[in-house]
C-alpha cells in the first residue's frame, strides 16, 4: 500500500498545462521500481501496465499480495494468493478516481534525466496535493519520483524497463477467489495507516 499513495500523487496531478508531458505508459511496459519512504525499510515493486485497456498490476513480493487497478472502471482490489481472496474496497477506488479526475498540476521542465538505462526529462510538478520532481519518457513512464504531499514523503527509482505485453489475465483476479467487500475505511484500519 505504501507504494499506491506516492505513485498516485504524480499520476493524479493531472496536468494543466495545453501541451502537457504523458504521465501514463502509452505503450505495454513492465517496470520494477525501489521505493524509499522515510522511516521504513526500501521496498522492490513490479508494475505491469496495458496502455490500450489502461490496466495496471502493481505486485508487492515481499507482502506476496498485489493490487490491480481499472482506471476507466475506476476500480481498485488488492489480491492476497496465500488467503485465495481478492480485497475490494471503497478506498482502493478513491485512488483510480485521483488519476482519472483532473488535478490542477504544473509541469515546469527541469532537463534531462538518466534512469534504468533510459533517457528521460526531470519535470518539477506542483498541484494542491503536494510537490514533487518526476522524470518521465516521451512515452509517459515514470523513471524516477520524488516528492510530498499530506501522508508524507517518498522516493521512487525504476531499475529496470522492459517494454513488453503482459497476458490479460494477469490483470484479473484469479478464478475461484473469494471476493472480500470492505467498507470505507477499514482498509487503511487493517494496513496501520
Amino acid at each position: 500500500m505504501k507504494f499506491i499513495g506516492p505513485a498516485l500523487l504524480l499520476l493524479s496531478a493531472t496536468p494543466a498545462l495545453a501541451n502537457p508531458p504523458a504521465y501514463l505508459p502509452t505503450r505495454d511496459v513492465s517496470i520494477t521500481y525501489n521505493l524509499s519512504v522515510p522511516g521504513h525499510q526500501a521496498a522492490t515493486y513490479q508494475l505491469a501496465y496495458d496502455a490500450a485497456s489502461q490496466r495496471a498490476r502493481i505486485d508487492d513480493p515481499a507482502q506476496g499480495t498485489y493490487f490491480l487497478v481499472n482506471l476507466p472502471d475506476g476500480t481498485a482490489q488488492l489480491v492476497v494468493p496465500a488467503l485465495h481472496s481478492t480485497v475490494n474496497a471503497p478506498d482502493l477506488s478513491a485512488l483510480t478516481r485521483q488519476i482519472n479526475t483532473a488535478g490542477q498540476a504544473r509541469f515546469t521542465a527541469l532537463g534531462p534525466g538518466y534512469y534504468a538505462g533510459l533517457t528521460c526529462e526531470k519535470y518539477l510538478v506542483l498541484n494542491d496535493q503536494g510537490t514533487g520532481t518526476a522524470c518521465l519518457t516521451p512515452d509517459g513512464v515514470v523513471l524516477h519520483f520524488t516528492g510530498h504531499d499530506s501522508h508524507g514523503s517518498a522516493d521512487v527509482t525504476a531499475t529496470s524497463v522492459t517494454y513488453q505485453h503482459t497476458p490479460v489475465q494477469m490483470f484479473a483476479p484469479p478464478q475461484g477467489n473469494s471476493s472480500i467487500n470492505l467498507p470505507p475505511g477499514i482498509l487503511q484500519q487493517l494496513l496501520g495507516k
